[in-house]
């Protein structure tokens, strides 16, 4: 790629320099909705697994643990991993040496500006990802005492304190939506799981031409994405009273952050 250290040297200087280039580069984004999409795996990551003990509810022992603060260090750092493998395998660049490059102030600097401002402008992906674990989080068949207190302890929180929400804020009452939810999606995954056996049969009938048969063939395609995208749903796709929930959580962790 560069013939000389001294030429590679001025790509990198150029690179910490340079958001675009560096986000094309090293991170693979170009528009808003590159971005959005890291996010939402990046949102995955620190609350199911780098945060979960600070921002994920199937892990949190008080509603009081709960906290925002470590969350752009972690962007930063995964940023910074990204410049790691880049350096690495598209430089070719020895681990210490790419370690050596990244620690100049003006670079850390940089590269927490990017943090900074992805957390800004995305940081609804990740309250989402919260808001979801605290629905699974009753959702759960099996109830523990420290569970239940710790729901108990965030449905009269600052978190949930729409006025329209009254009907959420008692526990059986959200217990019993989440359950009708949970069935109006078991429903649904099952009604598409017998479209694709209906669309198999008539699929297979000696009595279609090519041209329906083909066109069948597309159906059957587009129909075996649908249980899996369903499975991937949260409740508040199914139960309005739950999305209300789960938008006024957001929205309050917005205001906190």
């Amino acid at each position: 790629m560069y013939k000389t250290q001294e030429e590679k040297q001025k790509y990198i200087d150029k690179l910490f320099n340079d958001r675009t280039l560096f986000e094309w580069e090293v991170l693979h984004v170009s528009t808003h909705y590159d971005r959005v999409e890291i996010m939402l795996i990046l949102a995955q990551t620190l609350v199911r697994n780098k945060l979960k003990h600070e921002i994920n509810f199937l892990y949190l022992q008080s509603f009081i643990d709960l906290k925002f603060q470590q969350i752009v260090n972690i962007l930063f750092h995964e940023i910074a991993n990204e410049w790691m493998s880049f350096a690495t395998e598209v430089l070719n660049y020895p681990k210490k040496e790419a370690i050596v490059e990244l620690k100049e102030k003006s670079r850390v600097k940089f590269i927490h500006g990017i943090a900074d401002d992805y957390y800004d402008k995305y940081r609804r992906y990740i309250f989402e990802e919260i808001a979801d674990t605290f629905i699974e989080l009753v959702s759960k068949n099996e109830q523990t005492r420290d569970s239940t207190f710790l729901i108990q302890e965030t449905l009269q929180s600052d978190l949930i304190k729409n006025k329209q929400l009254l009907e959420l804020h008692n526990f059986t009452k959200l217990n019993n939506r989440i359950k009708v939810a949970q069935d109006i999606k078991k429903s649904n995954i099952v009604t598409a799981k017998m479209k694709i056996m209906d669309i198999k049969e008539k699929s297979t009938s000696s009595t279609i031409d090519i041209k329906e048969k083909i066109k069948l063939q597309h159906l059957l395609k587009e129909a075996k994405k649908e249980p899996s995208r369903l499975e991937l749903e949260g409740l508040d796709k199914f139960d309005p009273a739950i999305k209300r929930l789960k938008d006024t959580m957001v929205q309050s962790m917005i205001s906190m952050s």
